[in-house]
């Protein structure tokens, strides 16, 4: 799937249409949209070795339950730092007023590892670059040096802010070339990797896109991200070297050194996902039952976020009322939005 800027285009008018029905689609309260974003949150942990079920999101975030303690600071964090970037750049771009701000980087920082500082399994400070070199087990790069972090962040910021305002920039392929970039300098202590995907997200919403989720549950999954983003390592490595020995480094000379990479492989992976993402949300927009329709089992379980076999034990014990049409089983959406207001109630 080429990411070139005319298939950008066409995508982002996709998004454009559901945006034009609800406004305010990228928010917890839209279901359609919040049961994406809690795939993004569960791959984008497991990245970092963090594994959680679907229930142990909702038991988390839903239910005011606790999974082990690690897992649901993890949660947490994502959770509100993604939701509350993602809810901002969404009203900076219907504003038309997006740029990417150093204290915007930092905030996801903060939210995000605010309650691993609270456990304990965070000594740094949270929201602030980190204070020493550090290394990044199995990378290919090797993070910039503690004294060049905040001229390279800077230096970040300002090219892509140059870039955003040009309306014939692919705005995909940017948002990539700039996580690519990001993860290379590893500005944090820890939480680089979360904090990148965040910013990712961030820049693509602000630009007219939605969130990306990107795969992270199975180790092949894993290794085709960490593949893709370590085919851009070399380009910025080099910019840094320069900024590490006091060279004065211009825009251009940032657009000289990515021309000369090829960003294409992590630019498909997240303009795939973007895609997947987008037809979920029209699917999901175009078939949305009302509460009387009768619905196969496989649909309510997507309409809900939960699994077929979970349905089919509700069935059983008579907790959701259910007739079998043939070979499949058919149950009612306000049913299951009773049984589910009925269960909060207890």
């Amino acid at each position: 799937m080429p990411s070139d800027y005319e298939s950008s285009l066409n995508l982002k008018k996709r998004v454009d249409r559901i945006r034009a029905k609800k406004p305010d689609f990228i928010a917890v309260s839209n279901r359609e949209w919040y049961s994406l974003f809690r795939d993004e949150i569960r791959n984008s942990i497991a990245i970092e070795g963090v594994f959680a079920n679907r229930n142990d999101l909702r038991d988390v975030l839903e239910r005011n339950k606790r999974t082990n303690k690690e897992k649901t600071a993890a949660i947490l964090g994502y959770f509100e730092a993604a939701s509350s970037m993602y809810e901002y750049a969404s009203n900076q771009y219907k504003e038309s007023e997006f740029v990417l701000r150093l204290s915007d980087i930092k905030q996801v920082h903060t939210l995000l590892m605010r309650y691993e500082k609270q456990l304990g399994t965070y000594s740094g400070d949270i929201g602030e670059f980190r204070k020493g070199n550090i290394e990044v087990a199995q990378a290919t790069f090797r993070p910039i040096d503690v004294y060049s972090i905040r001229k390279a962040m800077t230096l970040l910021v300002k090219w892509f802010n140059a870039q955003c305002a040009d309306p014939k920039v692919d705005k995909i392929l940017l948002a990539a070339i700039v996580h690519a970039w990001f993860e290379t300098i590893h500005p944090f202590r820890d939480g680089n990797g979360r904090s990148g995907r965040i910013l990712l997200s961030y820049l693509l919403i602000g630009a007219g896109f939605v969130n990306v989720a990107i795969k992270g549950i199975s180790r092949r999954d894993r290794e085709t991200y960490y593949n893709a983003l370590e085919a851009c390592d070399d380009c910025f490595e080099q910019l840094h070297t320069s900024i590490e020995q006091g060279e004065a480094i211009s825009l251009g000379d940032v657009d000289v050194a990515i021309a000369d990479t090829d960003f294409s492989v992590l630019a498909d992976m997240f303009h795939t996902s973007l895609q997947d993402t987008v037809t979920r949300l029209q699917q999901q927009d175009r078939k949305h039952p009302r509460s009387g329709d009768g619905v196969p089992l496989r649909e309510l379980a997507q309409l809900f976020d939960y699994s077929q076999d979970y349905l089919r034990n509700l069935i059983n014990r008579g907790n959701l009322k259910a007739e079998k049409r043939g070979k499949l089983w058919y149950a009612r959406v306000g049913d299951m939005h009773h049984y589910l207001k009925g269960r909060k109630k207890s």
